[in-house]
């Protein structure tokens, strides 16, 4: 998958089956989506933009991200998508709907454009599903708006997944999502209080996106092609009668002698919240608290079966 950040970058000749649209977090509803554009042939291609429209619109009250752009444009290559349009939104969010699209229409190729139900674009965000249906008429381009993805009585959206991550709900967010909800990022340096009790972590600092709250977690984590269960605590390590300190995730990789990770990436894949953060009155009440976690665990897995997770990929040819 390519990733062109202008129209003008983009060399191919060939029909576009283009998709409009932010898809943050990935989920069910922006599957069917992109489906839908890739039954029309040619090169399937997402047109987003740098940051999410609210963000900039609203940069008081800006959306909780439920992705970062390199987790977003991974889970997009395994939906099968070809090339990514990111543009400016700062550039393009002034310009009139019909004037956008004529654009878009001018500098490439287009056989097609599909966008979800709830499409707005354009100044003002007065563009709509409607007009771009008619603009489609008028242009010779094939224009798919897609229905709402409903699950199980209720309509899958990422504010819907945002809730369910603010409540630690992560089986009800997973089943709204293409894959379980993910934090990935490097290894950093911890105070190696788990190594003393045998029970060695591999720490990250909190991402700029929406984390479930403190807690322990059932996970699953990703490296260097290895498909790893584990346990993954966030929080600010409240741990025998130590002062505040930042929050982070500390995830165990249970069962596994892990080399040197200090600098590496992992992807961590949240499945099941299993209890609160819990301050500890010594080592003992924590090492106890621990096997607790890890009976939880081996019942977790015994129904358990959980899918290949994408490692998450941090560059992609511009």
């Amino acid at each position: 998958m390519k990733i062109y950040r202008s129209l003008s970058s983009f060399p191919e000749n060939e029909k576009i089956s283009l998709v409009i649209g932010n898809f943050d977090g990935v989920h069910l509803g922006h599957c069917e989506i992109i489906r839908e554009c890739r039954k029309n042939g040619g090169i399937c291609a997402v047109l987003t933009f740098d940051i999410h429209p609210r963000e900039f619109l609203f940069p008081d009250f800006p959306p909780g991200r439920l992705t970062l752009k390199h987790e977003k444009y991974t889970f997009l290559e395994r939906l099968g998508v070809d090339v990514i349009f990111e543009l400016p939104f700062a550039q393009f969010h002034s310009i009139e709907p019909i004037a956008f699209l004529d654009l878009l229409n001018n500098s490439l190729d287009i056989g097609s454009i599909t966008v979800g139900f709830n499409f707005f674009f354009g100044r003002n965000q007065t563009g709509s599903a409607d007009l771009l249906y008619w603009w489609g008429r008028s242009s010779g381009v094939k224009i798919t708006v897609v229905p709402p993805f409903v699950k199980n009585g209720m309509r899958v959206s990422s504010t819907a997944i945002r809730e369910f991550i603010l409540e630690g709900e992560l089986i009800k967010s997973q089943s709204f999502l293409l894959f379980p909800y993910v934090i990935s990022g490097e290894v950093m340096k911890g105070d190696q209080i788990g190594r003393q009790l045998n029970f060695p972590t591999l720490n990250q600092s909190v991402p700029n996106k929406m984390v479930p709250p403190d807690g322990v977690y059932l996970t699953q984590t990703v490296f260097d092609g290895h498909q790893k269960r584990s346990i993954a605590n966030i929080g600010h390590r409240p741990t025998i009668d130590s002062e505040f300190c930042e929050r982070r995730i500390e995830t165990w990789i249970v069962d596994e002698k892990i080399d040197e990770m200090y600098g590496r990436s992992i992807s961590v894949y949240f499945l099941k919240k299993i209890r609160n953060e819990i301050k500890f009155s010594s080592k003992e009440k924590l090492a106890e608290r621990i096997l607790d976690d890890r009976m939880k665990f081996v019942e977790f897995w015994k129904d358990s079966k959980i899918n290949e997770l994408p490692e998450i990929k941090y560059s992609f040819d511009a």
